[in-house]
């Protein structure tokens, strides 16, 4: 199997995260893994391309119109022979597989949460239904698909690059007759520190509690989506594949369980750390640090910590 996975590449902090993932997919996959970079030259510009490893193709494009990429990744993927593709999670990331695959005349499967190989047979498992199921699927060996991987704590491994070749570039379609920038696109700004809360927390009284000390100390604050969902938070402030994503420091997470949906949301923190009373929740796997406690015993000294902390910054 050649798989060959796309990255829009807009900023060194999705390329760090695109080697993770690519880390574990080849892990899971049992091959090398060749890498395609696409981006605007000003975008492209001072990316350190060489950690993600192995063959790195980079793809300058003067327009990000995800029909005209689609069609340049479909003559070269035929061109060098790639039995699979998988687009990095970003923006384009759904409409550009669908888009490939149809190309690929292959099957396609959007915002997949696992990859893995067994005996030859390749599975994967995605949310659906409004998030609250998740699916098992069986592919051929020739696919495309979207990816959303927690990564947890993967640790990154030094890999020695090949060969960085630049390709051909791909140039606005004669259809785009201007291409005007309405906005510029800007770097979420958040907090060092997130709190979010789960289902763990009994009552909206004691969320809402929780919401006030974040806002009093300055730091961002979000919930898993069955909280939101309960009434007890706002549709604004959820976390994850439905909601924001963020890039803290620490992220502390309370009675949190740990869904794909939810830790694609904080999957790029530095540190994660989870307080859950039950020592088999998911995301005691995910985490950096567990505290198995209920949390009444561990808020109050932990915030009035944070709180002293923040004074000093």
């Amino acid at each position: 199997m050649r798989i060959l996975f796309v990255v829009h590449g807009i900023n060194q902090k999705g390329i760090k995260m695109a080697q993770k993932k690519k880390q574990m997919l080849s892990e899971q996959m049992n091959c090398v893994i060749d890498s395609c970079i696409y981006a605007e030259k000003k975008e492209m510009e001072g990316l350190r391309l060489e950690s993600l490893g192995g063959q790195v193709y980079t793809l300058p494009v003067t327009i990000s119109a995800t029909d005209m990429i689609a069609r340049y990744l479909f003559k070269f993927i035929k061109k060098m022979q790639y039995t699979a593709v998988v687009v990095a999670d970003g923006g384009q990331a759904g409409e550009l597989a669908v888009q490939l695959a149809q190309l690929l005349e292959v099957q396609c499967v959007t915002a997949v949460t696992e990859l893995s190989l067994n005996k030859e047979r390749v599975f994967l498992k995605k949310m659906v239904y409004n998030n609250m199921v998740c699916a098992d699927y069986h592919l051929p060996e020739e696919f495309v698909i979207s990816e959303k991987f927690a990564v947890g704590n993967v640790v990154n491994k030094q890999v020695e690059v090949s060969e960085i070749i630049e390709l051909e570039p791909c140039n606005v379609p004669d259809y785009i007759l201007d291409n005007i920038i309405l906005e510029e696109r800007t770097q979420q700004m958040v907090s060092p520190i997130l709190i979010a809360v789960g289902m763990g927390i009994q009552s909206k009284e004691e969320v809402s509690k929780i919401r006030e000390y974040a806002s009093d100390c300055g730091f961002s604050f979000g919930v898993s989506r069955p909280v939101a969902m309960r009434g007890w938070g706002d549709i604004r402030e959820i976390i994850g594949v439905s909601g924001e994503i963020y890039a803290p420091q620490l992220t502390i997470a309370i009675g949190i369980s740990g869904a794909a949906a939810f830790m694609i949301g904080i999957e790029q923190s530095n540190y994660i750390l989870s307080i859950n009373s039950n020592p088999d929740a998911m995301i005691t796997k995910l985490s950096d640090s567990i505290i198995v406690d209920e949390y009444q015993h561990v808020l109050p000294k932990l915030f009035e910590y944070l709180k002293q902390w923040r004074k000093t910054q």
